[in-house]
Order: structure tokens, then sequence, then C-alpha cells
């Protein structure tokens, strides 16, 4: 069984120079009509109270390393807390990870994964950026251009900034430049499936750490449990 497993990873880990290119078409931008940051952030995909299950592909490149993912996301909206389990194609499961806006558990992480330094830290703190915090708030600073919208708020040294457009005026992309900050986020190919708004793709880049972990979003589902 050790023996099949290591080769599972073989077979799933592999070493690349540099991350891939975004897979995903930009979002086609649209004219921007007046609208407040109270109403932007309201009319978001993930602004409201229920629970959603998410299945998605992942390719999480850290340092080298190369992690084709298949992944399943409870995501609780009204508590802003998600709890993460990622597989291979053949069902191993490699993790299982909790996260809040304060920080993230490791349920779960194969040996072998958790050997590379900061693995789940960073599959935790991916994951909280991209659907928990930092969040598009009401009374950020907005400015209102031809064809998108930009809110932005500063603090802690650092300026965080959302960039919402599109026919939907969603979010597609949030990014935190600082001393102790230097990462966006870029959402991408919205779509509607059974009654449900969401992004088709996702990246996430972390400049300062060096990781880039790129999301397929497959299906939303809105969960009762």
């Amino acid at each position: 069984m050790r023996r099949a497993t290591r080769l599972c990873l073989a077979a799933l880990v592999f070493l690349a120079s540099a991350c891939s290119t975004v897979p995903f078409a930009p979002t086609e931008l649209t004219p921007a009509s007046p609208r407040s940051a109270a109403q932007l952030t309201g009319a978001l995909w993930d602004a409201g109270s229920g629970s959603l299950l998410i299945r998605q592909s992942a390719l999480f490149e850290l340092h080298g390393m190369r992690v084709p993912i298949a992944g399943v996301m409870k995501l609780d909206l009204a508590a802003r807390q998600a709890r993460l389990v990622g597989m291979n194609d053949m069902g191993v499961k490699l993790y299982d990870i909790s996260v809040d806006p304060a920080g993230s558990r490791a349920n779960f992480v194969m040996p072998e994964l958790a050997r590379y330094p900061g693995f789940a830290e960073a599959v935790g703190l991916s994951v909280r950026r991209i659907f928990l915090e930092p969040r598009p708030a009401p009374d950020d600073a907005l400015t209102l251009s031809r064809d998108s919208y930009r809110l932005a708020r500063e603090g802690d040294g650092a300026r965080v900034e959302f960039l919402l457009g599109g026919a939907r005026a969603q979010l597609l992309e949030k990014s935190c430049r600082g001393r102790a900050c230097s990462w966006r986020v870029r959402y991408y190919q919205y779509q509607h499936d059974k009654g449900s708004l969401f992004p088709g793709g996702i990246v996430l880049d972390d400049d300062r750490a060096g990781y880039r972990l790129t999301l397929w979003i497959e299906s939303v589902e809105i969960s009762d449990e």
C-alpha cells in the first residue's frame, strides 16, 4: 500500500521551472453605469448567507512542484468558513483543510506532501484569499471608470483593491500590496448553473511566496447540510 501511494504521488508531482500561463479568456468589459459601493458588494456571487458545495479541479504550483488536484469544498457564506478536501485522479485523499478568516487547520495531509514546507499553509491561505477575506465592503473608496469599478482601502501598511466589471458587475480581480503582502486573485468566465452564479476559473498568484493556484470550477450547488 505504501509503495502504491508513492507511485500515485510520483505520477502526481513533477518539477516545473515556472508557473503556467493563465488558461482562461479575460472577461469582456461593458459600459459601467453609476452604482454605489453598497450596491456592488450586495450583488456579488458569494454575498448570500447559505452554504455552497463547490466541485473544482486545481493546479497548485509551489517551489517547482506542480500538483493537479480534484477538490470538493463546503463554503459557509454566513460564517465565512470553508472546508476543502483534495484528491488525485485515482481517488487518493491528499488533504483535508478547514479555513476561516483568522487562519487554517490541516485535518489531514498526505505525509509525502507534508514534507514540502508550507504546503498546507499555502493551500489554506489561498482558499481564504479567494473565497473568504478580504472582501469588498460598502465603505470602500469607489472609483468609477468607463467600463469598470474599483474599490480600495488602506491599512496596516497595505493597500487592498477590488476590480469589478463585466455584464453582471462581478469581481474580476482583488489584490494586496504592501509591507507584508504582494498577491492578486483573478476571476474569469462567470456563468449560471442551477440558479447559481459563479466564476468558472480563478487564478491566485503570490509573488512573495512564489506560488500559484489555478482553479477550474466545475459546479456550485446550494447545500442544506
